[in-house]
């Protein structure tokens, strides 16, 4: 009887064996395959310096002139007042972003995918608005993680490579910003992402307000627990409608440049949904520096300060 259970574990250890040895044959090679598939980025495209790409062109309305001053109440404001306030004050921030080449900020972000609030992550940042080039590194919570993305280079596509065990097995990856692999981890593809495409979908927005008597629009201003003074509004709807992605967006400005550096929107609520509404994304934008001097390196995956590389 011994003997027989004595058999029995070791065959039992012998196959547990052989399936260790077979895995430990199996991953090596398909991270070869994987990395030997990944096209060296020379043969993806030419590097970016010297080069002139076409001129970025902006989807968003003609804005009229910005005024030079805009009347931001002292205390609260509501109404149609509001909603002539905010345009202005955003239209401002529209001509000021639009007079920068170039900055670098700090994004920390948090957003719900597939009904899940996923962790806050902090990622640098580099942004070109003309012709529209962007780069982001991870700093948290999982390091190594980078996107680089230049209107008109590489297809018009965003390289990128994952941090950690996972770039093990795939080096880099060349796609479409809105192909799934890269929503995979975001609500929006990179090209919507920057201060200048915020402006324009708020303005968007606050277009539409104008004339929907269902548009709620307060204004006030609020101090942060830093100490920090901020312009803020808010914007309610009640009406659920497709043409609104959110039910309510609370925005922070910058008070001397009206620029939007933080904003949260919040889902609509499911039907017979009681209590505070459900945070679908927020972001906010720091430690922006619109005095930063940035060149084609900075958005090219060729950049040696970049892990873009196969080996």
């Amino acid at each position: 009887m011994a003997a027989t259970w004595n058999g029995a574990v070791s065959l039992r250890q012998r196959v547990r064996w052989r399936k260790w040895l077979l895995l430990g044959m199996i991953a090596p090679a398909l991270a070869l395959g994987c990395w030997w598939l990944t096209e060296p980025l020379e043969k993806q495209g030419t590097s970016l310096e010297g080069q002139v790409p076409p001129r970025h062109s902006s989807s968003a309305e003609p804005n009229p002139p910005a005024k030079t001053s805009v009347s931001w109440p002292a205390t609260e404001l509501r109404g149609d007042a509001a909603k002539a306030v905010i345009i202005d004050a955003l239209h401002v921030a529209h001509e000021r972003l639009n007079k920068l080449a170039s900055y670098t900020a700090t994004l920390r972000k948090q957003e719900r995918l597939k009904g899940k609030l996923g962790p806050v992550e902090t990622l640098a940042m580099k942004v070109r608005h003309q012709p529209f080039a962007l780069y982001f590194k991870f700093l948290s919570p999982q390091a190594g993680k980078e996107v680089v993305y230049a209107e008109g280079h590489y297809d018009n596509k965003l390289i990128a490579h994952s941090g950690g065990f996972a770039r093990l097995l795939v080096p880099r990856l060349a796609v479409p910003p809105d192909h799934p692999l890269a929503l995979a981890d975001s609500r929006h593809p990179v090209t919507e992402a920057g201060l200048a495409n915020l402006v324009e979908r708020l303005l968007k927005y606050r277009r539409m307000d104008m004339t929907d008597s269902d548009a709620k629009t307060i204004l006030d201003r609020v101090t942060d627990s830093s100490g920090q003074d901020w312009l803020r509004s808010v914007h309610l709807h009640t009406v659920p409608d497709e043409s609104r992605p959110f039910a309510r967006i609370e925005v922070l400005y910058e008070p001397e440049t009206f620029i939007p550096m933080q904003i949260r929107n919040f889902d609509w609520p499911d039907p017979g949904h009681s209590g505070e509404l459900l945070l679908a994304e927020e972001y906010v934008y720091e430690n922006v520096d619109f005095e930063s001097e940035l060149s084609a390196l900075d958005f090219d995956p060729a950049n040696p300060d970049y892990a873009f590389h196969r080996y």
